[in-house]
Protein backbone atom coordinates (compact mmCIF):
# COMPACT_ATOMS: atom_id res chain seq x y z
CA UNK A 1 0.00 0.00 0.00
CA UNK A 2 2.95 2.74 0.79
CA UNK A 3 4.06 2.23 -2.71
CA UNK A 4 0.57 3.38 -4.04
CA UNK A 5 0.91 6.37 -2.02
CA UNK A 6 4.32 7.00 -3.37
CA UNK A 7 2.85 6.88 -6.80
CA UNK A 8 -0.27 9.17 -5.82
CA UNK A 9 2.42 11.63 -4.36
CA UNK A 10 4.26 11.94 -7.47
CA UNK A 11 1.65 11.89 -9.64
CA UNK A 12 0.00 14.98 -7.15
CA UNK A 13 3.44 16.74 -7.65
CA UNK A 14 3.14 16.63 -11.45
CA UNK A 15 -0.25 17.91 -11.85
CA UNK A 16 0.46 20.67 -9.82
CA UNK A 17 3.56 21.70 -11.61
CA UNK A 18 1.32 21.82 -14.92
CA UNK A 19 -1.38 23.48 -13.02
CA UNK A 20 1.55 26.49 -11.92
CA UNK A 21 2.63 26.14 -15.43
CA UNK A 22 -0.28 27.21 -16.68
CA UNK A 23 -1.24 29.70 -13.92
CA UNK A 24 2.36 31.17 -14.96
CA UNK A 25 2.75 30.85 -18.87
CA UNK A 26 -1.02 30.32 -19.78
CA UNK A 27 -1.61 27.68 -22.30
CA UNK A 28 1.08 28.90 -24.75
CA UNK A 29 4.68 27.54 -23.51
CA UNK A 30 8.25 28.81 -24.47
CA UNK A 31 9.14 25.56 -22.75
CA UNK A 32 6.35 23.01 -24.45
CA UNK A 33 8.60 20.03 -24.40
CA UNK A 34 9.27 20.40 -21.17
CA UNK A 35 5.24 20.37 -20.69
CA UNK A 36 5.16 17.51 -23.03
CA UNK A 37 7.49 15.63 -20.83
CA UNK A 38 6.01 16.16 -17.13
CA UNK A 39 2.47 14.99 -19.65
CA UNK A 40 4.23 12.08 -20.53
CA UNK A 41 5.17 11.41 -16.74
CA UNK A 42 1.68 11.61 -15.46
CA UNK A 43 0.03 9.36 -18.15
CA UNK A 44 2.28 7.10 -17.24
CA UNK A 45 2.02 7.27 -13.48
CA UNK A 46 -1.76 7.02 -13.89
CA UNK A 47 -1.72 4.23 -15.78
CA UNK A 48 -0.09 2.31 -12.71
CA UNK A 49 -2.26 3.47 -10.10
CA UNK A 50 -5.96 1.29 -9.60
CA UNK A 51 -9.33 2.93 -11.03
CA UNK A 52 -10.56 3.32 -7.17
CA UNK A 53 -7.98 5.29 -6.05
CA UNK A 54 -7.16 7.26 -9.37
CA UNK A 55 -11.16 8.57 -9.10
CA UNK A 56 -10.53 9.21 -5.55
CA UNK A 57 -7.59 10.82 -6.22
CA UNK A 58 -8.93 12.72 -9.12
CA UNK A 59 -12.21 14.14 -6.32
CA UNK A 60 -9.77 15.40 -3.63
CA UNK A 61 -6.96 17.01 -6.14
CA UNK A 62 -10.15 19.56 -7.07
CA UNK A 63 -10.17 21.07 -3.94
CA UNK A 64 -6.38 21.31 -3.09
CA UNK A 65 -4.38 18.45 -2.35
CA UNK A 66 -4.97 14.62 -2.06
CA UNK A 67 -2.18 13.26 -0.76
CA UNK A 68 -0.47 14.53 2.61
CA UNK A 69 1.94 13.37 5.42
CA UNK A 70 1.12 12.35 9.22
CA UNK A 71 2.98 14.21 11.60
CA UNK A 72 2.98 13.52 14.85
CA UNK A 73 0.17 11.30 14.33
CA UNK A 74 -1.62 14.65 13.06
CA UNK A 75 -2.76 14.75 9.62
CA UNK A 76 -1.66 18.01 7.82
CA UNK A 77 -4.63 18.59 5.28
CA UNK A 78 -7.09 18.68 7.84
CA UNK A 79 -4.62 19.43 11.00
CA UNK A 80 -6.88 16.27 12.94
CA UNK A 81 -5.12 13.67 15.08
CA UNK A 82 -5.91 10.04 13.69
CA UNK A 83 -6.16 8.01 16.69
CA UNK A 84 -3.54 5.53 17.44
CA UNK A 85 -5.50 2.37 16.11
CA UNK A 86 -5.64 3.49 12.73
CA UNK A 87 -2.44 4.38 12.45
CA UNK A 88 -1.31 1.08 14.04
CA UNK A 89 -3.32 -0.43 11.29
CA UNK A 90 -2.34 1.97 8.56
CA UNK A 91 1.77 1.09 9.37
CA UNK A 92 0.84 -2.72 9.21
CA UNK A 93 -0.87 -2.03 5.69
CA UNK A 94 -4.40 -3.79 7.15
CA UNK A 95 -5.97 -0.65 5.47
CA UNK A 96 -6.10 2.21 3.18
CA UNK A 97 -3.23 5.02 4.45
CA UNK A 98 -6.67 7.42 4.21
CA UNK A 99 -7.42 10.43 6.92
CA UNK A 100 -10.79 8.75 8.88
CA UNK A 101 -11.64 12.82 9.03
CA UNK A 102 -10.88 14.69 5.28
CA UNK A 103 -10.42 11.25 3.36
CA UNK A 104 -6.89 12.24 2.13
CA UNK A 105 -4.49 9.57 1.51
CA UNK A 106 -1.59 9.57 4.10
CA UNK A 107 2.30 9.44 3.15
CA UNK A 108 3.15 7.96 7.14
CA UNK A 109 5.68 8.95 9.04
CA UNK A 110 8.59 6.99 7.75
CA UNK A 111 7.44 6.92 4.07
CA UNK A 112 7.40 10.90 4.07
CA UNK A 113 10.57 10.55 5.52
CA UNK A 114 11.68 8.71 2.62
CA UNK A 115 10.18 10.32 -0.33
CA UNK A 116 11.34 14.40 1.48
CA UNK A 117 14.60 12.92 2.00
CA UNK A 118 14.34 12.73 6.26
CA UNK A 119 13.47 16.49 6.75
CA UNK A 120 10.51 17.84 8.16
CA UNK A 121 9.07 20.02 5.55
CA UNK A 122 5.11 20.82 5.40
CA UNK A 123 3.39 19.06 2.93
CA UNK A 124 2.02 20.71 -0.55
CA UNK A 125 -1.42 21.79 1.52
CA UNK A 126 -0.42 25.10 2.01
Amino acid sequence: MPEKVKLLWQLQELDITLRESHIVHGKVHDNEKDVEEISEKVAKLRSEIDANMLSRYDRLIKQGVSVVHVNDGMCMGCYISIPVGDLNRMKSSTTEPACPHCGRFLMLEHIWEEVSGGGNQSSASS
